[in-house]
Protein backbone atom coordinates (compact mmCIF):
# COMPACT_ATOMS: atom_id res chain seq x y z
CA UNK A 1 0.00 0.00 0.00
CA UNK A 2 2.98 2.29 0.45
CA UNK A 3 4.31 3.58 -2.85
CA UNK A 4 5.79 6.76 -4.27
CA UNK A 5 5.27 7.22 -8.00
CA UNK A 6 8.13 9.54 -8.93
CA UNK A 7 6.63 10.28 -12.34
CA UNK A 8 3.59 11.70 -10.56
CA UNK A 9 5.48 13.57 -7.86
CA UNK A 10 7.85 15.08 -10.45
CA UNK A 11 4.91 16.10 -12.62
CA UNK A 12 3.19 17.87 -9.75
CA UNK A 13 6.42 19.51 -8.58
CA UNK A 14 7.21 20.84 -12.04
CA UNK A 15 3.63 21.83 -12.77
CA UNK A 16 3.42 25.46 -13.79
CA UNK A 17 0.48 27.76 -13.42
CA UNK A 18 0.90 30.70 -15.82
CA UNK A 19 -0.06 33.86 -13.96
CA UNK A 20 -0.62 37.37 -15.27
CA UNK A 21 -0.18 39.99 -12.55
CA UNK A 22 -1.53 43.49 -13.17
CA UNK A 23 -1.21 46.51 -10.93
CA UNK A 24 -4.40 47.80 -9.32
CA UNK A 25 -5.62 50.87 -11.27
CA UNK A 26 -5.81 52.98 -8.11
CA UNK A 27 -2.23 52.09 -7.20
CA UNK A 28 -1.16 52.68 -10.80
CA UNK A 29 -2.57 56.18 -10.67
CA UNK A 30 -1.01 56.96 -7.30
CA UNK A 31 2.35 55.24 -7.73
CA UNK A 32 2.99 54.50 -11.38
CA UNK A 33 2.98 57.84 -13.14
CA UNK A 34 5.09 57.31 -16.23
CA UNK A 35 5.21 53.54 -15.77
CA UNK A 36 5.25 51.57 -19.01
CA UNK A 37 4.47 48.11 -17.63
CA UNK A 38 0.95 47.34 -16.45
CA UNK A 39 1.18 43.51 -16.28
CA UNK A 40 3.81 40.92 -15.43
CA UNK A 41 3.72 37.25 -16.42
CA UNK A 42 5.08 34.58 -14.09
CA UNK A 43 5.33 30.95 -15.13
CA UNK A 44 8.86 29.77 -15.83
CA UNK A 45 11.43 28.13 -13.58
CA UNK A 46 15.19 28.32 -13.50
CA UNK A 47 17.43 31.00 -15.00
CA UNK A 48 16.55 33.41 -12.23
CA UNK A 49 12.80 33.21 -12.84
CA UNK A 50 10.25 32.65 -10.12
CA UNK A 51 9.62 29.08 -8.90
CA UNK A 52 6.93 26.97 -10.54
CA UNK A 53 3.78 28.39 -9.07
CA UNK A 54 1.51 25.41 -8.46
CA UNK A 55 3.17 24.39 -5.18
CA UNK A 56 4.62 27.80 -4.37
CA UNK A 57 3.42 30.58 -2.07
CA UNK A 58 2.84 34.24 -2.94
CA UNK A 59 5.46 35.62 -0.50
CA UNK A 60 8.13 33.61 -2.34
CA UNK A 61 7.47 35.44 -5.62
CA UNK A 62 6.64 38.88 -4.24
CA UNK A 63 10.21 40.20 -4.25
CA UNK A 64 10.80 39.38 -7.92
CA UNK A 65 7.37 40.68 -8.94
CA UNK A 66 7.84 43.90 -6.97
CA UNK A 67 11.22 44.49 -8.61
CA UNK A 68 9.67 44.22 -12.08
CA UNK A 69 7.03 46.83 -11.31
CA UNK A 70 9.46 49.17 -9.55
CA UNK A 71 11.86 48.97 -12.49
CA UNK A 72 8.98 49.88 -14.79
CA UNK A 73 8.31 53.07 -12.86
CA UNK A 74 6.10 52.14 -9.91
CA UNK A 75 7.16 54.52 -7.14
CA UNK A 76 6.84 52.00 -4.31
CA UNK A 77 9.20 52.50 -1.37
CA UNK A 78 7.36 50.42 1.20
CA UNK A 79 8.00 46.88 2.42
CA UNK A 80 7.04 43.62 0.75
CA UNK A 81 4.78 42.96 3.73
CA UNK A 82 2.57 45.79 2.45
CA UNK A 83 1.97 44.01 -0.86
CA UNK A 84 -1.09 41.84 -1.39
CA UNK A 85 -2.98 40.21 -4.24
CA UNK A 86 -6.60 39.70 -5.22
CA UNK A 87 -8.68 37.90 -7.81
CA UNK A 88 -12.00 39.42 -8.83
CA UNK A 89 -12.26 41.30 -5.56
CA UNK A 90 -11.20 38.38 -3.33
CA UNK A 91 -7.95 38.95 -1.38
CA UNK A 92 -5.60 35.98 -1.81
CA UNK A 93 -4.44 34.21 1.33
CA UNK A 94 -0.64 34.12 1.30
CA UNK A 95 -0.51 30.93 3.42
CA UNK A 96 -2.44 28.93 0.79
CA UNK A 97 -0.41 27.32 -2.03
CA UNK A 98 -0.94 29.26 -5.25
CA UNK A 99 -2.33 26.18 -6.99
CA UNK A 100 -4.96 25.83 -4.29
CA UNK A 101 -5.94 29.50 -4.60
CA UNK A 102 -6.39 29.03 -8.34
CA UNK A 103 -8.40 25.82 -8.01
CA UNK A 104 -10.69 27.30 -5.36
CA UNK A 105 -11.41 30.60 -7.09
CA UNK A 106 -11.87 29.09 -10.56
CA UNK A 107 -13.68 25.92 -9.50
CA UNK A 108 -16.65 26.74 -11.74
CA UNK A 109 -14.42 25.86 -14.72
CA UNK A 110 -13.94 22.28 -13.42
CA UNK A 111 -10.19 22.23 -13.98
CA UNK A 112 -10.30 23.98 -17.37
CA UNK A 113 -10.07 27.65 -16.42
CA UNK A 114 -8.69 30.18 -18.93
CA UNK A 115 -4.94 30.74 -18.64
CA UNK A 116 -2.95 32.70 -17.71
CA UNK A 117 -4.67 33.27 -14.39
CA UNK A 118 -5.10 37.02 -14.08
CA UNK A 119 -4.62 38.42 -10.58
CA UNK A 120 -4.13 41.95 -9.28
CA UNK A 121 -1.23 43.20 -7.18
CA UNK A 122 -1.79 45.95 -4.62
CA UNK A 123 0.89 48.12 -3.04
CA UNK A 124 -1.43 50.05 -0.70
CA UNK A 125 -4.53 49.63 1.50
CA UNK A 126 -3.69 46.21 2.94
CA UNK A 127 -7.01 44.55 3.97
CA UNK A 128 -6.20 43.69 7.58
CA UNK A 129 -9.80 42.60 8.14
CA UNK A 130 -9.46 39.83 5.54
CA UNK A 131 -5.78 38.85 5.43
CA UNK A 132 -3.16 38.08 8.06
CA UNK A 133 -0.43 40.67 7.79
CA UNK A 134 3.13 39.38 7.67
CA UNK A 135 5.53 41.07 10.08
CA UNK A 136 7.86 43.22 7.98
CA UNK A 137 10.83 41.90 9.95
CA UNK A 138 9.90 38.29 9.15
CA UNK A 139 8.78 38.38 5.52
CA UNK A 140 10.20 34.88 4.88
CA UNK A 141 10.25 33.47 8.41
CA UNK A 142 6.49 33.88 8.79
CA UNK A 143 5.60 31.83 5.66
CA UNK A 144 8.20 29.27 6.74
CA UNK A 145 6.65 28.99 10.20
CA UNK A 146 3.17 28.66 8.69
CA UNK A 147 4.38 25.88 6.38
CA UNK A 148 6.11 23.98 9.19
CA UNK A 149 2.97 24.27 11.31
CA UNK A 150 1.04 22.51 8.55
CA UNK A 151 3.73 19.82 8.26
CA UNK A 152 3.47 19.21 12.01
CA UNK A 153 -0.30 18.99 11.84
CA UNK A 154 -0.09 16.51 8.96
CA UNK A 155 2.39 14.38 10.90
CA UNK A 156 0.11 14.39 13.93
CA UNK A 157 -2.90 13.38 11.83
CA UNK A 158 -1.00 10.46 10.29
CA UNK A 159 0.64 9.16 13.45
CA UNK A 160 -1.07 10.63 16.51
CA UNK A 161 2.10 12.53 17.38
CA UNK A 162 4.82 14.63 15.74
CA UNK A 163 7.64 12.28 16.72
CA UNK A 164 8.28 11.38 13.09
CA UNK A 165 8.87 14.99 12.12
CA UNK A 166 10.82 15.85 15.26
CA UNK A 167 13.11 12.87 14.68
CA UNK A 168 14.38 14.57 11.53
CA UNK A 169 17.65 16.42 11.82
CA UNK A 170 17.59 20.20 11.93
CA UNK A 171 19.10 20.25 8.44
CA UNK A 172 16.43 17.90 7.11
CA UNK A 173 13.71 20.20 8.44
CA UNK A 174 15.45 23.17 6.85
CA UNK A 175 15.70 21.28 3.56
CA UNK A 176 11.92 20.90 3.39
CA UNK A 177 11.42 24.66 3.16
CA UNK A 178 14.56 25.32 1.13
CA UNK A 179 13.42 22.73 -1.38
CA UNK A 180 10.24 24.73 -1.95
CA UNK A 181 11.82 28.18 -1.96
CA UNK A 182 14.57 27.10 -4.37
CA UNK A 183 12.37 24.70 -6.38
CA UNK A 184 14.72 21.79 -5.62
CA UNK A 185 12.77 18.54 -6.00
CA UNK A 186 15.50 16.25 -4.66
CA UNK A 187 16.22 18.39 -1.61
CA UNK A 188 12.54 18.36 -0.67
CA UNK A 189 11.58 14.80 -1.56
CA UNK A 190 14.68 13.18 -0.02
CA UNK A 191 13.18 14.27 3.29
CA UNK A 192 9.47 14.27 2.51
CA UNK A 193 9.42 10.65 1.31
CA UNK A 194 10.30 9.58 4.85
CA UNK A 195 7.29 11.43 6.20
CA UNK A 196 4.63 10.33 3.74
CA UNK A 197 5.63 6.65 3.45
CA UNK A 198 6.01 6.36 7.22
CA UNK A 199 8.20 3.23 7.30
CA UNK A 200 5.49 1.19 5.55
CA UNK A 201 3.09 1.77 8.44
CA UNK A 202 -0.45 2.58 7.35
CA UNK A 203 -1.30 6.04 8.70
CA UNK A 204 -4.12 6.41 11.21
CA UNK A 205 -5.73 9.17 9.20
CA UNK A 206 -5.16 11.14 6.00
CA UNK A 207 -4.21 14.86 6.16
CA UNK A 208 -7.10 16.21 4.10
CA UNK A 209 -8.90 19.52 3.71
CA UNK A 210 -11.90 19.93 1.45
CA UNK A 211 -12.90 23.31 0.04
CA UNK A 212 -16.17 24.63 -1.31
CA UNK A 213 -16.28 28.20 -2.58
CA UNK A 214 -17.64 30.66 0.01
CA UNK A 215 -18.00 27.95 2.65
CA UNK A 216 -15.89 26.94 5.68
CA UNK A 217 -13.09 24.46 5.07
CA UNK A 218 -14.08 20.88 5.84
CA UNK A 219 -11.56 18.83 7.80
CA UNK A 220 -12.46 15.52 9.40
CA UNK A 221 -10.43 12.44 10.38
CA UNK A 222 -10.57 9.95 7.53
CA UNK A 223 -8.90 6.55 7.64
CA UNK A 224 -7.23 5.25 4.44
CA UNK A 225 -8.34 1.62 4.95
CA UNK A 226 -11.16 -0.29 6.62
CA UNK A 227 -10.90 -1.71 10.12
CA UNK A 228 -9.60 -5.04 8.81
CA UNK A 229 -6.78 -3.27 6.92
CA UNK A 230 -7.65 -5.17 3.75
CA UNK A 231 -9.70 -2.65 1.78
CA UNK A 232 -8.39 0.72 0.71
CA UNK A 233 -10.86 3.56 0.65
CA UNK A 234 -11.21 5.58 -2.53
CA UNK A 235 -11.71 9.29 -2.96
CA UNK A 236 -15.40 8.59 -3.59
CA UNK A 237 -15.65 6.68 -0.30
CA UNK A 238 -14.11 9.55 1.65
CA UNK A 239 -16.09 12.35 0.02
CA UNK A 240 -19.29 10.35 0.38
CA UNK A 241 -18.63 10.09 4.10
CA UNK A 242 -17.86 13.75 4.81
CA UNK A 243 -20.09 15.36 2.15
CA UNK A 244 -22.97 12.90 1.68
CA UNK A 245 -25.32 15.55 0.29
CA UNK A 246 -22.90 16.28 -2.55
CA UNK A 247 -21.50 12.77 -3.03
CA UNK A 248 -24.34 10.33 -2.24
CA UNK A 249 -23.81 6.58 -2.62
CA UNK A 250 -23.44 5.33 -6.18
CA UNK A 251 -24.85 1.86 -6.73
CA UNK A 252 -23.48 -0.60 -9.27
CA UNK A 253 -26.77 -2.46 -9.61
CA UNK A 254 -29.35 -1.14 -12.12
CA UNK A 255 -31.92 1.14 -10.54
CA UNK A 256 -35.42 2.12 -11.48
CA UNK A 257 -36.48 5.64 -12.15
CA UNK A 258 -36.73 7.73 -9.02
CA UNK A 259 -34.62 8.79 -6.10
CA UNK A 260 -31.72 6.39 -6.69
CA UNK A 261 -31.23 7.53 -10.27
CA UNK A 262 -31.31 11.12 -9.12
CA UNK A 263 -28.59 10.40 -6.60
CA UNK A 264 -26.48 8.76 -9.28
CA UNK A 265 -26.84 11.87 -11.44
CA UNK A 266 -25.97 14.19 -8.54
CA UNK A 267 -22.81 12.22 -7.82
CA UNK A 268 -21.70 12.44 -11.44
CA UNK A 269 -22.18 16.20 -11.53
CA UNK A 270 -19.87 16.99 -8.61
CA UNK A 271 -16.12 16.72 -9.02
CA UNK A 272 -12.94 17.00 -6.99
CA UNK A 273 -10.11 19.21 -8.24
CA UNK A 274 -6.50 18.83 -7.13
CA UNK A 275 -3.57 20.60 -8.82
CA UNK A 276 -5.90 21.83 -11.53
CA UNK A 277 -7.10 18.33 -12.43
CA UNK A 278 -10.44 16.64 -11.84
CA UNK A 279 -9.40 13.53 -9.92
CA UNK A 280 -11.02 10.14 -10.76
CA UNK A 281 -13.29 9.14 -7.90
CA UNK A 282 -11.94 5.60 -7.75
CA UNK A 283 -8.42 6.77 -6.88
CA UNK A 284 -7.23 5.18 -3.59
CA UNK A 285 -7.02 7.92 -0.97
CA UNK A 286 -3.73 6.60 0.46
CA UNK A 287 -2.01 6.66 -2.93
CA UNK A 288 -3.42 10.13 -3.53
CA UNK A 289 -2.09 11.35 -0.18
CA UNK A 290 1.39 9.95 -0.69
CA UNK A 291 1.83 11.17 -4.25
CA UNK A 292 -0.44 14.17 -4.81
CA UNK A 293 -0.41 16.12 -1.56
CA UNK A 294 0.89 19.66 -1.59
CA UNK A 295 4.33 20.16 -0.02
CA UNK A 296 2.66 20.85 3.34
CA UNK A 297 1.60 17.16 3.23
CA UNK A 298 -2.12 17.95 2.96
CA UNK A 299 -4.50 16.97 0.21
CA UNK A 300 -6.21 20.29 -0.55
CA UNK A 301 -9.24 19.17 -2.57
CA UNK A 302 -11.63 21.68 -4.13
CA UNK A 303 -15.18 20.59 -4.88
CA UNK A 304 -16.70 21.74 -8.16
CA UNK A 305 -20.42 21.47 -8.94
Amino acid sequence: MQRIDTAVTHGIWDGQLPVRISIDPTDAKALASGATLQSHYVSQTGNGCAPALNCCYLPLVTESVREVFVQSGVAFTGHDADIWYEYRGVPLKWHYPIGLLHDLLTSQYRGSSPLPWHIIIHFTNFPTDKLIRINAANIIDTPHDSFMSMIKEADYIRNGSIKKLMSLSKQDQINLWQGISSHDYDKFWNVNARLVTNDNTIPKYIPLRVYLLDQPVVQEPVAPVDDNLDCEYTLRDILGRILPDIFPPVFDAPTTEGADNTRRSDASEAGAILHGIVIPMETPILWLSQNCSYPDNFLHIVICR
